[in-house]
């Protein structure tokens, strides 16, 4: 870990603490508004959540552009610790202000986290350093969870709600530690927005956020269901936490050996994983379920980091900003899709869904893959800029 700065260190443990206290209560929200009769609560929050969060993400390149990365982290990261307080109210219509405006701050914070990130690394450093990020964020998920179960079956909800919406705080507090790396300036932030979102190239680059969180919206929600049907309801928790499990320990070493390889070549070795295990996971034999689920779980320890810092690799000074935010807009686009259209198919019919949107995915990025990334960057820089 010798090439990650100090600063991704720090931006990388804040959050870790942010998303322990919200990741942790997120994957309970539905649960606890179910046992209240109030279920569509639950719901109609994380819809909102994401719908802001989508709007939101290109007004969040002009804030991070002009005010930079650091404030835009600490005003953000605060709406965390506010979201879990207001859970606790009775009051909906609070919860659901609350749950737009986290929406909008979201995309503040992870606009402002790659751009903080790319800002704060060395050009040949890019994917260490995302996937080290990675993996402290995904433990602190990872812990939140498992910590918040165990302290909800011991007393309930309101304790430990109240208990994990102070880690978001520490997030917030560690965040101030951060160095204020300065953006370029920028005289006409709209126009570039413009031209972000009408560049060919980014929305052909684009199809890789979307296809592949696409695919993970809609396979996410039924792989335990898959799992519960193959091999029964002991092994949902086991391979479940695979998810978790596989990004932490290896989020960095994919990373790493990304700056050596090369992006390319790990976005292939992605989407032949990801093919595999979609194919086997169709199966109703159980090796072939297992492989196809620990295939999976290895294919998100590889997505991450790599299109993190992939980001850095296409993008200029001047541009960056505008095109993080745009790639993540087309992300969660894909995510609330997914989420719409899942519970419309059969299991079946939603992994050969997940597969043709693979291969359209791929088929699309492909031309833009085989060039260059010093071409591909400045393919994009004369049509953003």
């Amino acid at each position: 870990m010798r090439f990650v700065s100090k600063e991704v260190k720090i931006l990388s443990l804040a959050f870790l603490f942010i998303f322990f206290g919200y990741n942790g209560v997120q994957q309970y929200l539905t649960i606890y508004f179910s046992e209240t009769k109030l279920f569509k609560t639950g719901f109609n929050s994380l819809v909102l959540i994401y719908l802001f969060f989508v709007l939101s993400n290109l007004l969040a390149a002009v804030f991070v552009s002009k005010y930079g990365a650091k404030k835009c982290l600490i005003f953000s990261s605060l709406f965390y610790s506010i979201f879990i307080f207001s859970l606790l109210t009775p009051s909906i219509f609070l919860i659901y202000i609350i749950s737009a405006l986290l929406g909008m701050a979201s995309s503040f914070l992870w606009t402002a986290q790659n751009s903080y990130l790319i800002r704060a690394s060395d050009e040949k450093s890019y994917g260490e350093n995302a996937g080290f990020f990675s993996a402290l964020q995904s433990l602190g998920s990872a812990l939140g969870i498992f910590v918040l179960g165990f302290l909800i079956a011991k007393f309930s909800y309101k304790i430990p709600f109240l208990t994990f919406a102070s880690f978001p705080l520490i997030g917030f507090l560690l965040l101030f530690k951060l160095k204020d790396l300065k953006t370029e300036k920028v005289f006409n932030r709209f126009q570039l927005l413009k031209k972000t979102v009408l560049s060919k190239t980014a929305l052909r680059l684009s199809s890789i956020w979307f296809g592949l969180n696409f695919i993970f919206g809609l396979v996410i929600g039924i792989i335990p269901i898959s799992i519960k049907e193959g091999l029964g309801v002991s092994f949902v928790g086991i391979l479940s936490s695979l998810f978790f499990i596989l990004p932490i320990t290896l989020s960095y070493f994919f990373g790493k050996l990304s700056d050596v390889k090369g992006r390319k070549q790990m976005l292939i070795i992605s989407y032949i994983l990801l093919l595999i295990g979609l194919a086997s996971l169709i199966s109703q034999n159980y090796t072939l379920l297992l492989l196809g689920i620990v295939l999976l779980a290895l294919n998100s320890a590889i997505i991450k980091p790599i299109t993190l810092a992939l980001i850095g690799d296409v993008s200029t000074k001047e541009n960056l900003e505008f095109l993080t935010a745009f790639l993540f807009m087309i992300q969660n686009i894909g995510v609330i899709l997914a989420l719409l259209i899942s519970s419309q198919f059969q299991i079946k019919t939603i992994y050969l869904i997940s597969i043709a949107t693979t291969i359209i995915s791929f088929f699309v990025a492909w031309p833009l893959l085989r060039l260059k990334i010093e071409n591909l960057r400045e393919k994009i820089s004369q049509e953003i800029s």
